[in-house]
């Protein structure tokens, strides 16, 4: 048979018909999650409705997957390969955004909230019989929590107390062994750009952060500052060193490093004594985020010892570079086609920003695309979602007609991937990747 065969048609059609029907639901559903925005970790109130609108499709989600991730699976009852299609409960926090939570300054400007919508219009259409009965193998969709890698002391908190190993919710995922059994991944995530259309992503960079305490010697700022040590001289000295490394990162590399000063003294009549910094490391590979790092580090120590100050490094995984499966997007495009027309397709080349889905494509063929249909500056008070009807559900309707490409006739194209993709890890190599990233060092500069 075929892998294009006309039995594919008649399932993208039903699943299509399936999807319109919810049409409204839906996008209710979506505005609600962005007029509740949740950070990581945090999300009970999305994975509540994510759970009971799963429930309302008559699947069985199970819940507190990860804190507060949501899975439920479908099976054909056929076996062939296993497809985990996303979404992620996670906002950020910008105060300034006009539908911030006044509370937290939580606000849906990566919007996260549409992935909920697209993953779940997907869970609408597959899920249908007459669709399920033209394919083989399983489906599993998953609400993930905590995407952005933000409130790194309260994840912190969490990891000491037991409750996770990792901060960033599809690391946990793996640890857990929700992924275990899973062949492919897809995702849909929302971008800023002009027209209508669908483009798969090509990679992004990876990354670390760093959580830095600098210790000093409180005194008079005034009258004695002699016999203090400025913690905060510590920090900027060190954010100096920094700048002045940039030079050595090579172009290709596409290194990234940006720390911010999360705590600057307790009063500016006092020398600072306990300044605390964080950062994010990237880097396109592994190799260049150690080496890095380990600037980063020499940089660190050279400012406590200038100053006299001791220095607590402490270092957490991020996530993986992304490396997108190109015939993955292939497949995708053949359906954005079928949707958008031509113009709908396209590729967004390497981005220079993070994704746990790069920890996933590390180890499985991985479909990472984007929706247009959005304004405004991603991760700032400017981002606003205005073509929800793109970005929910057809983008909802482009994840289930490629679900069905891969698992229609005997799953002939599905297996094909999972056979011609190469791994750039396995699922055992990555967990010890990571947790090698993970320690703390404390340095007397005095």
């Amino acid at each position: 048979m075929s892998e294009h065969s006309p039995t594919n048609q008649s399932a993208k059609q039903a699943a299509i018909a399936a999807i319109d029907t919810e049409f409204e639901a839906l996008i209710a559903l979506s505005k609600d999650i962005w007029d509740h925005p949740e950070p990581g970790f945090r999300e009970h109130r999305s994975a509540k409705l994510t759970s009971d609108y799963m429930s309302s499709l008559g699947l069985k989600p199970r819940e507190n997957v990860a804190i507060t991730g949501v899975v439920a699976k479908v099976e054909t009852g056929r076996p062939g390969p296993h497809i985990a299609v996303m979404g992620e409960l996670d906002s950020l926090i910008v105060p300034e955004h006009r539908n911030a939570d006044p509370e937290t300054g939580a606000a849906h400007v990566c919007g996260h909230n549409i992935q909920i919508g697209n993953m779940l219009a997907a869970a609408v259409g597959l899920s249908q019989p007459e669709v399920l009965e033209q394919l083989n193998g399983t489906i599993s969709f998953m609400a993930v929590p905590a995407e952005e890698y933000i409130e790194i002391e309260y994840r912190e908190q969490l990891r000491e107390s037991g409750d996770l190993e990792f901060l960033a919710g599809k690391q946990e995922f793996v640890r857990l062994g929700e992924l275990d059994d899973v062949d492919i991944s897809m995702l849909t995530h929302a971008n800023v750009w002009e027209g209508r259309s669908l483009r798969p992503g090509v990679s992004h960079n990876g990354m670390i952060a760093k959580t830095v305490r600098f210790i000093g010697k409180s005194a008079h700022a005034g009258g004695a500052p002699h016999l203090g040590i400025n913690a905060l001289n510590a920090a900027n000295l060190a954010m100096q060193g920094i700048a002045l490394l940039r030079e050595t990162f090579q172009d290709e590399d596409h290194v990234r490093i940006h720390p911010i000063i999360t705590r600057g003294g307790a009063a500016v009549s006092s020398v600072p004594a306990n300044v605390t910094m964080e950062m994010f490391i990237r880097a396109s590979n592994v190799e260049a985020i150690q080496d890095a790092e380990a600037k980063v580090d020499r940089a660190l120590k050279g400012a406590a010892m200038t100053i006299g100050a001791s220095v607590e490094i402490s270092t957490s995984p991020g996530y993986m570079p992304s490396k997108f499966d190109p015939a993955m997007s292939e497949i995708y495009d053949e359906s954005v086609v079928e949707l958008l027309g031509e113009s709908g397709t396209g590729r967004v080349p390497h981005r220079t920003s993070s994704t746990d889905m790069g920890d996933i494509s590390m180890i499985m063929p991985t479909l990472h695309s984007y929706t247009s249909g959005v304004t405004g500056r991603s991760h700032s008070d400017e981002f606003e979602i205005i073509d929800w009807e793109l970005n929910v559900i057809d983008a909802g309707k482009a994840l289930a007609m490629t679900v069905i490409d891969l698992l229609a006739n005997d799953a002939i194209r599905g297996k094909k991937i999972i056979g011609q993709f190469e791994p750039l890890m396995s699922r055992e190599k990555h967990l010890e990747t990571i947790r090698a990233f993970q320690r703390t060092e404390s340095w007397d500069g005095a």
